[in-house]
């Protein structure tokens, strides 16, 4: 597919900040997430993504936190340097965008890239033990009904996401597994659940791990 060249009316903005670039006409996905520490279960998520829902880029947005966790992450350059050394792929930029725009909030992230990158077509990502607790998010269904929302099984999530809030109030907006390839040019509020095995492996788990290993 052959896109336009043509930056957004801020283009100038972009590329002159540090920015990902992305043209009018793209599709990009959006993963997020604090990625402290990035494993092969992230590169896994990212790589089914941009094959399963018809995706020209990935951008992982490196969060400075998460609002839903108590404790604080490791610093935001240690967790983009180890992002960008685990993560290699021509199509997928680690970025720490959401830092330099100020933005605590995915849905505030959402307006802030769409002002930005106006005719690219984003498309968020996340794994479905998110889903089973995205109605707990700020302003989540402004997030679901502003762009479309990709999900990835996880081991012993599927149950729990395909039953979760949000997941009910928006069935009707539901795209099926077969047609996931059509995400990424739907218009919101729409949504995908892919049923895929996956490496069960979580940042929680390797930093538990980490710290076992630090005591002995």
């Amino acid at each position: 597919m052959r896109h336009s060249t043509a930056l957004d009316v801020n283009s100038e903005a972009v590329l002159h900040s540090g920015y990902p670039i992305a043209v009018r006409g793209q599709s990009v996905g959006l993963l997020g997430g604090s990625f402290d520490p990035p494993h092969r279960g992230h590169v896994h998520i990212t790589t089914e993504a941009l094959k399963r829902f018809g995706l020209d880029k990935l951008w992982w947005l490196v969060t400075p936190g998460n609002p839903l966790k108590s404790h604080g992450p490791s610093p935001l350059h240690r967790r983009v340097e180890q992002a960008r050394a685990i993560m290699r792929h021509p199509r997928v930029v680690v970025t720490d965008i959401e830092a330099q725009l100020g933005t605590r909030y995915t849905a505030e992230t959402l307006t802030a890239l769409r002002a930005r990158y106006s005719g690219v077509r984003f498309v968020w990502v996340m794994g479905a033990d998110n889903l089973a607790q995205f109605h707990k998010w700020q302003d989540w269904q402004k997030i679901i009904e502003t762009v479309p929302v990709g999900v990835l099984a996880r081991p012993g999530d599927r149950i729990s996401a395909r039953m979760s809030p949000a997941a009910k109030l928006y069935a009707r907006d539901r795209i099926s597994a077969g047609a996931s390839h059509l995400l990424a040019r739907a218009e919101a509020p729409a949504w995908c659940f892919v049923n895929m095995p996956m490496i069960d492996l979580s940042s929680s788990s390797i930093r538990a791990q980490n710290a076992g290993s630090a005591t002995q």
